[in-house]
């Protein structure tokens, strides 16, 4: 099941330096790429090219580490790029060992074999002092065939699109494999989805995701049920209006999950790839490139408050733990479970529209404060609004909902609600 929320809330500041709070920093990288993806190069060439990704991220590093950062976040394919065959990809494939070889990599670089790009990111983790988690491909072996329904590919190994977390040490201390693929014809997905976290002193535990597996139950909606509060997010997404923007989704999903998300995005206009932050229920710090926008990196830090395992399903932390401002209208807050059952009955939609290939129904926001719901079938999702400023002659606000099946560019099942703006002089 493919879970998508949409709630555009923008509840921007930054929140005030607090105790128990760190600093994180995230990296939109443009990436220098493959200029012949589809061509297989050599190990040596395939290094040169990622080197010179990796001297731009210890650049970044520094200038991290300068302002005080304690942990960075760089964006999916960010050291090798995109666009793979599984064979073209084999001179950037490393063997990322399991973390609880307890691998320093920058201290043992003898112990396993090429390993060059883990090497350079333990170095460069150790000598910031950061906590450093970067995306590269990982090649690991598949155990002994035994079972003729095995999931292992043909040519014996698989090859993942893979996380990896260097503490301040170097100690490579977590890998995560992504488990939702998005037309990676260069990775396997994993048999089973992984759960995996690494434990920091500055902020307690961090969850892993990559791209598109924000939009899927397994791991990101596990993680979350299972109390962790601060996850960490390197994509490389690609923009496309008007439910699958990147700062409206990073942002409105750590505010409906109630967490601390860490987001890197690739930087490449021709793509559509931009937008990064970082987020949490009380602040966020962002960027998004503008058309004409010089096409070049950008470093984003923030101060973030620690969520903890124990206010899980509360609104917010202790009034002493975080400095920020609450809503004061009874209609700006959340529709809680316990509070939907007060909404009107919803009337019939007022009407129907393609978003994306699918079939929206809608529901107009007419007046200038109120609840308001709207069904697709058996699927309801109900708003409490009030207006702060609205051109009523150039603006148009909906609510809309879909349940059904996405069939384009793949088969997924989805339940999503939205709130769609139409400029009327367009």
């Amino acid at each position: 099941m493919l879970l998508v929320i949409f709630t555009l809330y923008f509840f921007l500041g930054q929140t005030e330096q607090v105790l128990d709070s760190y600093i994180a920093a995230v990296y939109e990288h443009t990436v220098i790429l493959n200029p012949e993806p589809r061509t297989p190069l050599s190990r040596h060439d395939a290094l040169r090219h990622m080197q010179r990704n990796l001297d731009v991220y210890e650049e970044q590093a520094a200038l991290a580490a300068q302002q005080g950062a304690q942990i960075i976040v760089y964006p999916e394919d960010g050291i090798h790029g995109f666009n793979y065959t599984r064979s073209s990809i084999s001179g950037y494939l490393e063997t990322i060992p399991d973390p609880e070889e307890r691998w320093n990599p920058c201290m043992e670089p003898g112990r396993f074999n090429n390993t060059e790009v883990l090497q350079r990111l333990s170095c460069v983790a150790r000598r910031y002092h950061l906590y450093l988690v970067a995306n590269m491909a990982d090649l690991q072996p598949c155990p002994l065939k035994t079972d003729p329904s095995s999931s292992c590919p043909s040519d014996g190994h698989w090859q993942f699109n893979t996380n990896v977390v260097f503490n301040s040490e170097g100690l490579l201390v977590a890998r995560y494999h992504k488990h939702n693929l998005y037309f990676e014809e260069a990775f396997d997905q994993p048999p089973q989805a992984e759960i995996a976290t690494f434990d920091t002193p500055f902020a307690g535990t961090f969850g892993l995701i990559v791209c598109f597996d924000i939009l899927f139950r397994d791991p990101t909606v596990t993680l979350v049920e299972q109390g962790v509060r601060q996850l960490v997010f390197p994509t490389a997404w690609m923009n496309q209006l008007p439910l699958l923007d990147s700062i409206q989704f990073q942002q409105a999903f750590s505010l409906g999950a109630n967490v601390s998300l860490l987001a890197a995005n690739i930087r490449n206009d021709r793509l559509i790839m931009t937008g990064s932050g970082i987020y949490t229920p009380f602040s966020s710090t962002y960027h998004h490139a503008r058309r004409g926008d010089p096409e070049e990196g950008r470093l984003l830090l923030a101060r973030v408050p620690v969520l903890h395992p124990q206010w899980v399903g509360q609104d917010s932390p202790t009034a002493d733990s975080v400095d920020t401002t609450e809503p004061t209208s009874p209609y700006s807050g959340i529709c809680h479970r316990e509070s939907c059952a007060d909404l009107p009955p919803p009337p019939p939609p007022d009407a129907a529209a393609v978003m994306m290939y699918d079939p929206f129904q809608f529901a107009l926001l007419n007046e200038t404060r109120g609840k308001l719901s709207v069904c697709d079938g058996a699927f309801c999702c109900h708003l409490q609004y009030e207006w702060i400023a609205h051109d009523k002659r150039s603006e148009l606000y909906a609510l809309g909902a879909f349940a059904g099946t996405h069939v384009v560019n793949g088969h997924y099942a989805l339940q999503v609600q939205t709130r769609n703006v139409q400029n009327r002089s367009v």
